[in-house]
């Protein structure tokens, strides 16, 4: 009986944080893609707003693909370690742009900035919550006093910080239609940036095989090691929290 108790609440507690990661992706992609239609419309370019873009109402921006079954199934795939998606693009007419090569760039920046904004707002939130709620937020540290597990409150914002770094460093991927080839764009000229922007048709095609070949041929994550030194060290180095303490 006791066995049966404990599978129920262990399922139950699992079920209730799968669920919650997923929900704190739903912010984080919503305000991403608002943050590139705010930079259109101030650099000059309706068309987000026409389209009702320039809005923090999720219904707006939510991809069934993007924003619901890929993170699900990476949420299923990785046991709730690891999910990132994408939500519907934001569309812009780089005619609108006094400068089309900066616009274009900083209409790209503004969405990874977006969500170091909310990384860094979520960190200040968790070391607060740590320092003067910590019968709440932290379950248990170890004899140098490092925190090894964070309690549910802690969790959530740990998480959530994770997750706008996760987005952040992702969509920086220098692969069209990435915000990162945004900026790449910037500095190319003439055939290499016509080439260079004919990649968008096959971009999610390149970062599925980055995510899913190295794994299959050669057992090791590539997309992995490249979160380990991005978004896995800069939480580490914001918080002082081993980001095992809140997974």
């Amino acid at each position: 009986m006791e066995y049966v108790e404990s599978f129920i609440r262990n399922f139950l507690s699992s079920g209730i944080f799968f669920l919650f990661s997923f929900l704190l992706i739903i912010p984080a992609l919503t305000l991403h893609e608002w943050s590139h239609a705010w930079m259109a419309n101030r650099l000059g370019d309706p068309t987000p707003r026409m389209m009702g873009r320039l809005s923090i109402n999720p219904l707006r921006h939510i991809d069934p693909i993007g924003t619901v079954l890929l993170p699900i199934g990476l949420l299923i795939f990785s046991g709730g370690a690891f999910t990132f998606g994408y939500a519907k693009p934001v569309p812009f007419n780089p005619r609108y742009l006094k400068d089309q090569r900066k616009g274009t760039a900083l209409i790209g920046i503004a969405g990874p900035a977006m969500n170091v904004i909310l990384a860094l707002g979520t960190t200040f939130l968790l070391l607060l919550a740590v320092w003067l709620l910590p019968a709440i937020t932290v379950l248990q540290r170890a004899d140098s006093g490092m925190i090894v597990q964070l309690a549910p409150l802690g969790i959530l914002l740990a998480r959530f910080a994770y997750i706008n770094l996760v987005l952040c460093f992702f969509n920086l991927l220098p692969i069209p239609p990435f915000d990162g080839s945004r900026v790449v764009q910037k500095f190319l000229k003439g055939n290499a940036r016509h080439y260079y922007a004919q990649l968008e048709q096959y971009g999610m095609w390149i970062v599925l095989g980055i995510i899913a070949i190295p794994p299959m041929l050669f057992g090791f994550s590539l997309i992995g090691i490249y979160f380990r030194f991005t978004a896995q060290l800069v939480f580490t180095l914001l918080t002082g929290i081993p980001l095992s303490a809140a997974f």
